[in-house]
């Protein structure tokens, strides 16, 4: 009996000794408005047990748009990733839930506007119909931003709702619609079944808005250390992505289903961070911008207000320290 004993307290050691962050690790879900290749950082953070290391236990949850802010109002998750006009929209809502953005990625990726062959400039787009995810959403904004910088009023383009980026390519591939904005490997898939991209929606002075991370006020109180261990993990993340071309290939097939060599470095080229985890203000302004040409509504929201930047510094201090 003893024996049998002493064997158990091995084995409990061992287990203690190889899974040390499994026994005390802390749920965080976060949940996503898109699966694109900007996710990478948290698929290699995740995959290759940096969140773990951290003593978290991370999980990646889809929820398009309006829902995944919905899921955050409502506690059912403490972060949120993905495009900050939904953030904003939340904001301007009567009694408002106290949110604050606590981090942004900026990768790489770009927008373009992309049309049917037998469209030959932006003007040949009045009277036509453009593919948004749904109605108000941020592409839209996109193609009207880009429809106003031609000097074409968007009130004579046809909106239709046609749903995420692969939906709205098989919209336009059966002709139902005769644009839609992509980001550049989707335009480069389209581009080479004869579609055209036409416009380009960042600009030297339109600096496209990064991806956020936002979580209610609670939470960034509450869970401050959580959540400082989640972007210490995601630093780590960001650094094996840069470094390790491979497995980020590896990943972008896993996720993403990719095959095509050519497609895949797109993804990954696009993928890679030009600037974190801050967000600047004339990235905030650009925000602004893209929900006021989508939804009509400009909120009276200062940048201090939007975002709050002490979390990370306190990250980095503790990141110096270790």
């Amino acid at each position: 009996m003893l024996i049998k004993l002493k064997h158990l307290v091995v084995v409990a050691l061992l287990l203690a000794t190889v899974f040390p962050a499994v026994a005390h690790s802390q749920k965080l879900r976060v949940a996503t408005l898109y699966i694109g290749s900007t996710m990478l950082p948290l698929w290699i953070a995740r995959d290759e047990g940096y969140f773990a290391r951290q003593g978290l236990d991370v999980e990646l949850v889809w929820l398009q748009s309006t829902l995944s802010t919905v899921a955050l109002i409502a506690a059912e998750v403490e972060l949120i990733y993905g495009t900050p006009q939904e953030t904003l929209l939340a904001m301007t809502a009567k009694n408002a839930s106290p949110l604050i953005t606590v981090g942004a990625f900026e990768t790489k990726s770009k927008h373009w506007l992309v049309v049917s062959p037998q469209i030959k400039s932006l003007k040949d787009l009045a009277d036509k119909t453009l593919a948004t995810s749904r109605p108000k959403a941020a592409d839209e904004g996109y193609a009207k931003i880009i429809l106003r910088r031609a000097g074409i009023d968007p009130s004579r383009v046809i909106f239709l709702s046609a749903g995420g980026q692969r939906d709205r390519m098989s919209a336009l591939k059966a002709g139902s619609v005769q644009g839609s904005v992509f980001n550049t490997y989707n335009s480069l898939i389209l581009e080479e079944m004869g579609f055209k991209r036409l416009a380009q929606l960042e600009t030297p002075d339109f600096p496209f808005p990064p991806a956020t991370f936002t979580a209610r006020k609670e939470t960034a109180s509450a869970k401050r250390d959580m959540l400082k261990g989640f972007f210490l993990a995601m630093v780590e993340g960001v650094k094996r992505q840069t470094q390790d071309r491979e497995l980020s290939l590896k990943l972008l097939k896993k996720y993403m289903r990719m095959q095509n060599p050519e497609i895949l470095d797109i993804a990954y080229q696009e993928s890679l961070i030009a600037q974190y985890p801050y967000m600047t203000k004339e990235q905030f302004n650009s925000s602004l911008d893209i929900l006021e040409a989508s939804t009509g509504v400009r909120p009276s929201i200062t940048f201090e207000g939007f975002i709050d930047h002490t979390l990370l510094k306190e990250t980095q201090l503790q990141q110096i320290k270790q």
